[in-house]
């Protein structure tokens, strides 16, 4: 054992020491100390292993709020150091949510801090590795709305998981209709210009409902051999009539010619006005997101004051909510 890794299993023991005789305060102040010191040392890569090694120690005690501090300070070092973005340097942060599991309050002091590293590091929206980790930890805890914007710029895995958390949104939520939560997914990918990713949205969602509620959601075998990437066609029952329009909406991106003058924008226009309406408070952000669809896939050009981006991270209103979404924290109800 080299030296320096000598003298971090000492501080370990240390801090183990005060962990068994409960002085969690005086462990985590210590540690921040010491950190601080190999910092000063300019020794960030001892600092960054110190404080990882000793969150891990105090989450055995349950001191989330202490393994946040140390974690968020651990991410701060990556960032004033211009830490590269590796599979190393991730997971740590990776272990560390794993381990707040229990305590999801503390996530975004961690995740946010993270995903500005990566940020800083590559540009643009930062690692996509990254959000799809942090998108598929905050599904499991039921943190939907806050999931959806990482798998909104994640990696090719993103738009299925995404599929799948509307779905499970969706049978969550008692009423409604189920297209408002498809079109959380399928619409912003489709403004981004990634229409696979729709799909693949698309597919994941109405498989998992035509699974669990096949008398409301029924695959039309006479139309199988349209050949669509969205797969077999589907019919949505009543009151779920939204769910129809995305997956129309779908085919008839999918048959355009990028021509402002051919069939597939009178059917997109005869869409958007018969179902836009029902999208209620969305209507507006439907409306917009549906111009860059229009210009993206169809030849028509709109002028509009926000960027892409700006609008897709502009969240619809949050869909109907009942108690096990809004005790994690889901933003204002649909009406």
């Amino acid at each position: 054992m080299s030296a320096a890794n000598s003298r971090i299993e000492r501080f370990l023991n240390n801090l183990r020491e005060n962990l068994t005789d409960g002085n969690y305060y005086e462990g985590h102040q210590e540690l921040r100390a010491i950190a601080s010191r190999f910092v000063k040392q300019k020794k960030p890569l001892r600092a960054i292993e110190f404080l990882y090694l000793g969150a891990l120690e105090l989450c055995q005690y349950n001191q989330y709020g202490s393994v946040a501090d140390l974690s968020s300070f651990m991410v701060n070092i990556y960032i004033d150091e211009k830490i590269p973005v590796t599979l190393e340097n991730k997971e740590r942060i990776y272990d560390i949510l794993e381990k707040l599991s229990k305590a999801t309050e503390y996530y975004p002091r961690v995740y946010e801090s993270a995903i500005q590293w990566t940020i800083g590091e590559m540009g643009g929206v930062g690692d996509s590795q990254m959000h799809h980790f942090v998108g598929c930890v905050l599904r499991n805890k039921g943190r939907y709305q806050e999931s959806e914007m990482h798998f909104l710029v994640g990696t090719a895995e993103s738009p299925s998981a995404l599929g799948l958390m509307l779905a499970e949104w969706a049978i969550k939520t008692d009423g409604g209709d189920y297209g408002l939560f498809v079109a959380r997914g399928v619409l912003k990918y489709l403004a981004l210009g990634w229409y696979e990713a729709a799909c693949f949205c698309w597919r994941a969602f109405i498989t998992r409902l035509s699974t669990a509620m096949p008398d409301k959601f029924a695959e039309r075998s006479e139309n199988a051999s349209l050949g669509s990437k969205i797969g077999p066609v589907y019919y949505a029952a009543a009151p779920h009539v939204l769910v129809n329009f995305i997956q129309l909406l779908l085919l008839t991106v999918e048959r355009s010619d990028g021509s402002p003058g051919s069939n597939a924008v009178r059917i997109f226009d005869s869409l958007r006005q018969k179902y836009t309406g029902s999208f209620g408070v969305n209507s507006d952000t439907v409306n917009k997101l549906l111009d860059m669809i229009a210009e993206k896939y169809f030849g028509v050009v709109v002028q509009r004051q926000q960027s892409i981006f700006d609008l897709v991270n502009s969240l619809f209103a949050a869909p109907p909510s009942r108690p096990a979404i809004t005790s994690n924290n889901v933003d204002e109800d649909m009406d």
